[in-house]
């Protein structure tokens, strides 16, 4: 049976009550919640754990989250005391940080810009082999800027968007700039057999029949170098009926930069119109196998959701142990078309989507 472990400034702590680690594509940082057992009294130095400290999270050997803790509570009464830890990784101060501000030089990319932003905090930066051509193509813009005050995860999650990839943390800590995961999961998700409970919603709400996305690209080409020229792009949505959104982007953007943002929020808000989160027991795809990872595929059989060996996307994972349910992890997938940010046919559609290697 697999055991939560933190290590916290060298100390091992282990045998929780109650049990939250959640990791995903979309978050950032990843988060986790434990509360200690009866029995990780003073004696077992679960007092003496402070906010701010180094933390490492591991399932068994496996280590799963690396970063800080964020909060302690502690509620006690004469005969009880309960002691919950709540902390993120790394990424965490990324998203709650800000700076007085940052011109980006034209020429910079996306990798050397968050190399830099990130290198204050001691957070490493990975490129995944998926999204290296596309984090490494410079940004022409010379308007490009970290705003004074305004969050540093908030600028970079800008700037990836604009590039069609993808931000998230990984078990060391790191931002790994990646594309939506190709990987197989080592099971399937079947009901009838390891699905104990799924909550599947199709809704509207984020559908549109048109998402138009304007932004300023400096005119070059203008003897006045103050004068900007506007750029858009428009993308079909998938509403059935009239539904139109105007986005205004947060940077300056050229017309392939447009495009891949109404892309991103197309393909966006059609996976999450069509989330489904499962159930399963464990935290283990299978006895010794691996931890149930977000950015993985799996196939899932559940006629119910209308699925038949269908392929989905697992953007999130919730590891959770409680006295109730024991060992349980919520798997929430989505249509992986939703995260294929970058196409390979830029004229698939006739929708121009940019290419990962287009250098224009």
């Amino acid at each position: 049976m697999s055991e939560l472990i933190l290590t916290i400034d060298g100390q091992l702590y282990r045998g929780w009550k109650r049990v939250a680690v959640s990791r995903g594509i979309e978050q950032g940082p990843h988060q986790f919640e434990v509360e200690a057992a009866p029995d990780l009294d003073a004696e077992a130095g679960i007092f003496a754990v402070e906010d701010g400290m180094a933390v490492e999270v591991y399932v068994d050997d496996d280590l799963i989250t690396t970063g800080y803790i964020d909060d302690i509570d502690v509620v006690y009464d004469a005969k009880t005391h309960s002691v919950k830890v709540r902390g993120r990784s790394k990424l965490g101060d990324l998203v709650d940080c800000s700076t007085a501000g940052q011109q980006v030089k034209p020429g910079q990319t996306l990798a050397s810009i968050t190399r830099k932003l990130c290198a204050d905090f001691g957070i490493g930066v990975v490129v995944d082999n998926t999204a290296t051509a596309p984090a490494n193509k410079a940004f022409a813009s010379t308007d490009l800027a970290l705003d004074a005050g305004q969050p540093i995860w908030e600028f970079l999650e800008e700037l990836a968007r604009v590039r069609g990839v993808m931000l998230m943390s990984d078990a060391g800590g790191n931002l790994v700039i990646t594309r939506a995961g190709t990987t197989q999961a080592a099971v399937a998700l079947e009901l009838g057999k390891n699905i104990l409970a799924a909550k599947g919603s199709r809704s509207h709400r984020s559908l549109f029949s048109t998402i138009s996305v304007t932004g300023q690209q400096p005119a070059y080409i203008s003897s006045d170098t103050s004068a900007t020229s506007q750029s858009g792009a428009t993308e079909t949505g998938d509403a059935v009926r009239y539904r139109p959104m105007v986005l205004f982007s947060d940077s300056p953007a050229d017309v392939a930069a447009c495009e891949a943002q109404a892309q991103h929020r197309r393909r966006i808000g059609y996976g999450r119109s069509r989330q489904i989160i499962y159930t399963v027991q464990g935290w283990r795809q299978s006895d010794g196998g691996p931890i149930w990872t977000p950015n993985e595929r799996v196939p899932i059989t559940d006629a119910r959701n209308q699925l038949d060996s269908s392929q989905r996307l697992i953007t999130e994972t919730r590891l959770m142990m409680d006295s109730r349910s024991g060992r349980t992890t919520e798997i929430t997938v989505m249509p992986p078309e939703a995260f294929d940010l970058l196409a390979a046919d830029p004229a698939a559609a006739g929708r121009g989507y940019i290419l990962s290697g287009d250098d224009g």
